[in-house]
């Protein structure tokens, strides 16, 4: 939800300003991409490291930028995407990419705790593979031929929780240490929400091109 709105305000014009200065012509998006999921490896063994070494207010400090600037560039890869011409593979790349780093920073955080954090943590796992299940099937990520522009585009699905819900709940759960178990609870219901939406995306489009 907040993806959308903020894609509506003029954040997204700075960005994409900012993208074209640094960025356009000199680097690809796959490269930014790519940076993106090592910066967001490196937060996840941040995260790791913090339950086993007594470094942990450190770590976890160091855990919480990296997530952040890892997030910031996958915000940045889509903008340069769409300033040059969208691949297909760059969109499948960014999709891989984003649920890799999610999946092992919420491992690392079980990590941190196993007794405490096991089943929340599991749940969370099991709503990300329904909802990007459902993301893929009810057009979240629908490649479309435009033949009159001889390109193809996937096009994405707005839903309950998407990356900037997920980067919210993810520094919380990383900073509010007490709080994890929680906050991991509430997150693994709001994408298991965001699935059963999708999935009656999926009965009403089906619906109205039966009618």
């Amino acid at each position: 939800m907040i993806d959308k709105w903020l894609s509506k305000t003029k954040l997204n014009i700075y960005l994409e300003n900012l993208v074209r200065k640094l960025f356009l012509g000199k680097i690809s998006a796959n490269k930014i991409t790519t940076s993106a999921l090592l910066i967001g490896l490196l937060s996840a063994l941040s995260i790791f490291l913090s339950g086993i070494l007594i470094f942990e207010i450190p770590l976890i400090i160091s855990a919480a930028i990296l997530m952040c600037i890892s997030f910031f560039f996958d915000a940045l890869d889509g903008i340069l995407a769409r300033l040059k011409q969208p691949t297909i593979f760059g969109g499948i790349l960014d999709i891989f990419c984003d649920r890799t780093v999610e999946v092992l920073i919420i491992i690392s955080l079980i990590s941190t705790a196993p007794q405490m954090l096991m089943w929340p943590g599991i749940f969370s796992l099991g709503g990300i593979v329904l909802c990007i299940s459902m993301f893929l099937l009810v057009g979240g990520a629908v490649i479309a031929d435009t033949l009159e522009e001889n390109k193809k585009v996937i096009y994405y699905r707005h839903g309950l929780i998407e990356r900037s819900e997920t980067l919210i709940f993810l520094l919380l759960m990383t900073i509010l240490i007490p709080l994890r178990s929680i906050l991991l609870w509430i997150f693994s219901i709001l994408v298991l929400i965001t699935a059963l939406l999708r999935l009656r995306d999926a009965y009403l489009i089906l619906k109205e091109n039966q009618t």
